[in-house]
């Protein structure tokens, strides 16, 4: 699939993320189209303004003294380190997107982050209707439930959305959403773009929102739930990375993106914890756009197609015994962080990979080496035989993790 270009870009029209992207009016779910391409050109350019300098740094930074506060309250006794990754998230995306932060016991976010799961799963799990198309027009719990999820996300983006068009600078973006108004404007000024540009209307924007949201988060929060209970799982790891942080970082000061470069075992760990969780197994589903010839065989305009990223992430033909979690999968000869491109696609490829993959990769690595720089995972002692690695029997979301307890210990 590298050697094509638009083929597979297509999106199936499933009637779940009809509704849910109010027509498919999102990035995720929208088909490959003009308009999609102009929609993902200004997305695209307000990520890569943001990811720029400090800025990511600083959101991090900013929700630690709660994080901190969190793991005290509940430092030598079992602790299920989940709703701590959920709301550490939270916080960071909702100060990227609408420079707003919130007290970890805030009803509002705990009610936000409740409201995003049930639909994420919802429509991760479909509907009838997405396979029986005539089923649409039966009246059941489902497609209303969506829709209900939905509009009650929208009275949230709605007022931030509004609040700043009412107050934005041009010379000044606070955050996401104003770059994602900075980068619309900029469209309507370039002949090229103007056009199509007039068919991106606010609902677009919201829509870009949540996807971050809805998508982004809840990938991030399962890695970062894999992560922690992998180190648990295997402390030598856990301990070698520590020996590269206090050698690199030591304790004075928070960890910086710029740091990746100088801890190539750490990099190679949350690859190869990517590699091994491997939360999507499928990905999100592609369609083809035209009658394609793929390996011999004739796949016809409009057909679903999953890229099998479990498959390739543990082809032993690619993969060193592929079942064993093995930072060194991720490092050449001489200790150097080192990637597959052909067979380690966890953020997808061609013209529909992951839009967020730099600010998801950068915000894993600034809470797991903040996390082992000042914390050390250990299990419950009455537990130490119990594996954390098992998954849920029956998930919309992948390969879950069922929940767990763990020790954290300061360091």
């Amino acid at each position: 699939m590298l050697k094509y270009d638009v083929e597979f870009s297509g999106r199936p029209q499933f009637y779940s993320a009809e509704i849910a992207s109010d027509g498919f009016k999102d990035i995720v779910f929208s088909n490959y189209s003009d308009t999609w391409k102009i929609h993902r050109k200004l997305a695209h350019s307000a990520f890569r303004k943001f990811a720029t300098g400090h800025k990511l740094d600083d959101l991090v930074h900013g929700v630690i003294p709660q994080v901190q506060q969190m793991l005290t309250e509940n430092s030598g006794k079992p602790f299920d380190p989940k709703l701590m990754i959920t709301l550490t998230l939270y916080n960071v995306f909702s100060k990227m997107c609408f420079s707003e932060s919130y007290d970890f016991s805030d009803p509002r976010m705990l009610g936000y982050i409740t409201m995003s799961q049930e639909l994420a799963e919802k429509v991760g799990f479909g509907l009838v209707a997405d396979y029986f198309p005539w089923a649409r027009f039966l009246s059941y719990n489902g497609a209303s439930y969506i829709q209900r999820m939905k509009q009650k996300y929208m009275e949230w983006t709605s007022p931030q959305l509004q609040r700043h068009r009412e107050t934005l600078d041009p010379n000044e973006a606070r955050d996401f959403c104003d770059l994602m108004l900075l980068a619309q404007m900029e469209a309507m000024d370039n002949e090229e773009d103007r056009k199509i540009s007039q068919n991106l209307s606010d609902i677009h924007l919201k829509q870009t929102v949540n996807d971050i949201f809805l998508a982004g988060i809840e990938t991030s929060m399962q890695r970062l739930y894999w992560a922690i209970a992998l180190m648990t799982e295997y402390p030598d790891v856990q301990a070698k990375i520590q020996g590269e942080i206090e050698v690199e970082i030591g304790r004075g000061r928070h960890p910086v993106i710029k740091d990746r470069g100088n801890l190539p075992y750490t990099e190679a760990t949350l690859y190869e914890m990517i590699r091994y969780s491997t939360v999507g197994p499928v990905g999100v589903p592609h369609a083809t756009m035209v009658d394609t010839k793929f390996r011999g065989y004739l796949i016809p305009k409009g057909t679903t197609v999953l890229l099998n990223q479990y498959s390739m992430h543990f082809d032993e033909r690619e993969w060193t015994d592929p079942h064993s979690f093995r930072p060194e999968h991720f490092l050449d000869e001489s200790g150097t962080t080192r990637l597959h491109p052909s067979s380690f696609q966890p953020f997808g490829t061609g013209r529909r990979s992951c839009l967020g993959e730099a600010v998801a990769k950068a915000d894993l690595f600034l809470i797991f080496t903040w996390l082992l720089q000042n914390y050390t995972f250990r299990k419950v002692p009455e537990y130490s035989e119990e594996n954390l690695l098992k998954l849920l029997p029956e998930t919309a979301a992948g390969r879950v993790l069922q929940n767990y307890k763990i020790l954290i210990e300061e360091r």
